[in-house]
């Protein structure tokens, strides 16, 4: 049975989703926070306002896959994407001070909210793709690892625990296969 490689948005699609021109400043916030630090979607729903640290530039991660708030749990984040998201949380018109994303009501967001929201996004964005929950944190570690990102480094920002996990987003086109290949070719030598 052929096992398909799920969708990952590339990072010129993120640029078009974040483009929309009715994109409210909510649906921004939670498509930075997918991304940039690639949280999960849980793990951006449990998110506060406590937890962005501008000073360290990294975001503290509770209610995740794991308990207990270890090093692995604090992630880096841009330095913009924090500045942003706490002028977000600053904002008169918001509900609730604690959370940093909440539904328009206040209260907290559902993650079929977040995934019709996305989808929506994705739509308006001309971009014809299924887009899941999860589909941001694979485009994160995917555009990284095809950057050239080590796949440890990219597991440590995905806070994997084991590192083949991390190596199931590492997908080449043959295209790029064969662009890399031939630069190591050009330096190694090849036997014909």
């Amino acid at each position: 049975m052929t096992k398909y490689a799920k969708e990952f948005l590339t990072f010129e699609e993120i640029q078009q989703m974040l483009s929309v021109p009715t994109l409210s400043e909510r649906d921004e916030i939670i498509i930075l926070l997918l991304y940039a630090p690639a949280l999960r979607v849980s793990e951006m729903l449990n998110l506060r306002v406590a937890d962005l640290d501008i000073k360290n530039e990294t975001i503290t991660i509770r209610g995740g896959k794991g308990w207990d708030v270890t090093e692995l749990d604090v992630v880096p984040c841009d330095v913009k994407v924090l500045r942003k998201v706490l002028r977000y949380c600053e904002h008169e018109k918001r509900k609730s001070k604690d959370f940093v994303i909440q539904s328009n009501m206040g209260k907290s967001m559902h993650r079929s909210q977040v995934y019709r929201t996305l989808n929506n996004i994705a739509g308006r964005a001309g971009i014809n793709k299924t887009i899941g929950t999860h589909t941001f944190r694979r485009s994160r570690a995917t555009n990284l690892l095809n950057a050239g990102i080590d796949v440890a480094d990219v597991s440590r920002l995905l806070r994997h625990q084991n590192l083949s996990t991390t190596m199931n987003y590492l997908r080449l086109s043959v295209g790029d296969l064969q662009r890399k290949l031939k630069g190591i070719n050009d330096n190694v030598g090849v036997l014909c």
